[in-house]
Order: structure tokens, then sequence, then C-alpha cells
């Protein structure tokens, strides 16, 4: 889960509500109309838009628009109760649907750099193979080809058996006691209490789906490749210490797509979060090659 340093909105982000696929999406935005370039941005499992709160600022200094988005189900946006409007291609179409809507909200008719981040990187990978988008650039950030192996599974399999029948919040209440059992570090009470509102405000169905996919998509790579042949500038990108998809793996998958493989120095799982001056310069890095 990643945590992220600050929850109070900076000067120059709002949040707005868009209609995506019928229902309402929540998207966390600087300027994009009058920007040099623009950027989306795509959360992972248990995250949200406010994952990238302390990087859209730096972006914007950089004279980068961006913008991040709740998830179908995710913190604020609005929740389906059908278990298949949780499945990785409608989560891309999703994606697909921001990218137009921004375009033609601000008048952009270049294609935006695309980061996806850990879940959200498989989001973004899908929405590039089904052809939603041609970006500028794409950035795999902490994230694979696919599932997760399962030696880093770790609660998930119990997550997703225990969600349809227990309380958000007293899965919460055993989470953050393993969290203080293994010696994690309690946020500041303000932002304790966020993640905390962001967990219970998540559809259990969203959790359940997203968790299911973690441990079940196919690897994308091959299909992936011809996204890469067609001229689409692509990074895979990791922090030094990234517990999810081993590095190795994500090593590989540059490999065997035959572009560049960053490593972060010092950073976690979520550099938006903990290293968010890093990534910035690391994403500037990837853009301008």
């Amino acid at each position: 889960m990643s945590t992220p340093p600050r929850v109070d909105l900076p000067e120059g982000v709002t949040v707005e509500r868009w209609s995506i696929r019928g229902s309402e999406r929540a998207v966390m935005r600087t300027d994009i109309g009058e920007a040099e370039a623009w950027a989306v941005l795509v959360p992972g499992f248990t995250g949200s838009k406010e994952d990238f709160i302390a990087v859209l600022p730096l972006l914007a200094e950089a004279g980068v628009g961006a913008l991040a988005y709740d998830h179908l189900g995710q913190h604020e946006s609005h929740p389906s109760h059908v278990e298949e409007d949780y499945d990785l291609a409608w989560l891309a179409a999703d994606l697909g649907e921001v990218i137009a809507q921004a375009s033609a909200r601000f008048d952009r008719t270049d294609g935006p750099h695309l980061v996806g981040h850990s879940f959200g990187g498989l989001v973004a990978q899908r929405t590039l193979v089904d052809g939603h988008v041609r970006p500028a650039s794409f950035v795999a950030l902490c994230t694979g080809p696919g599932a997760l192996p399962p030696a880093r599974w770790q609660a998930l399999p119990d997550l997703v058996d225990a969600l349809p029948h227990t309380d958000l919040g007293a899965i919460w209440a055993v989470m953050r006691a393993a969290d203080r059992a293994a010696g994690v570090t309690r946020p500041p009470d303000h932002i304790e209490e966020f993640l905390e509102r962001r967990w219970l405000a998540t559809s259990p169905v969203h959790l359940r789906q997203l968790g299911r996919a973690l441990m079940e998509q196919p690897s994308m790579t091959l299909a992936l490749q011809a996204v890469v042949d067609d001229g689409v500038p692509v990074t895979v990108m990791w922090g030094e210490r990234d517990d999810a998809w081993p590095i190795e793996d994500q090593v590989r998958m540059a490999d065997e797509l035959g572009v560049p493989a960053v490593q972060i120095p010092g950073a976690g799982h979520s550099p938006n979060a903990d290293s968010p001056h890093a990534l910035v310069e690391y994403l500037l890095a990837a853009w301008g090659r």
C-alpha cells in the first residue's frame, strides 16, 4: 500500500469528477492545456490518485501537466457491484477514455507520457496492447509483464478469500496489526487517517477482482513488443528496494522488449510516494530520450 507524503492538495492541483463508462471517476490534475507536455499517471492496487500527489506539482514545475485518477471502485470513484466490470480489459478501456477526454477537454493534439505504477502498469500495458491510445512514451513503473510470482503473493490469497464475507474495517485492523508486528513505522496521524478512509471507501469487489488479476494475469510482453516495434518509447523503471515484482523479472522484461531498464537508487516499490523528486528526475530523463 503506497503511503503518500501528504494528503492536502498542493497549490495548482485540483480534483474533478469525470464521467467514464457511465459512472464518475475522480481525477486529480494540474494545468494540462497550457503545459509544454503532459502525462497520465495510473495508480496500483490498494492505491489511488493521491499516490502521485507529490509528483504532480514537481512535474508542473518542469513544464509537464499531469493527471492521476482513481480506478472504478477505488477511493473516490464510483464502484460497480458487477465483477466483470473490473476485468483488466475494461479498466484498460477506462484509461483510454480518460486520455481521450483529457485530450478533448484541454485541446491536446499530442499524446501523453503514460506512467503505470504496479497494478496500474498492467492496466497501462493492456491499454497499449488493445490500441486505445498511442502515447508519447510509456514508463512501466515497479510493475511486471503479468501476475506477481507466487512467492510475492504474501497475504493476497487470504485477502481475496476474506473479502466476500469480512468487513473492510476488520480487514484493516488485521493489516495494520500485522504492519506493527513487522516493525512498519506508523505514519503521522493525518496520513494514517487518510489511508484508513481510502481503504474503507474502496469497493470490496474492486479489491477482490484486482487481487485475482495480480495472481492470474498472463504475461503481456509478446503483445507489448508490437507496441515497441511500432515506435512507442518504453522504459522499465523500478526502485532499488522494490519488493513486489522481483527486480530480475523487471530487468528480464526490459531485455526481452529491448528497452531501457532504469533503477532509482534508494527508492522502494512506490517511488512516486517515497522518492518523488528522484522519480521526477528519472521520468524527465526517460522522456528526454
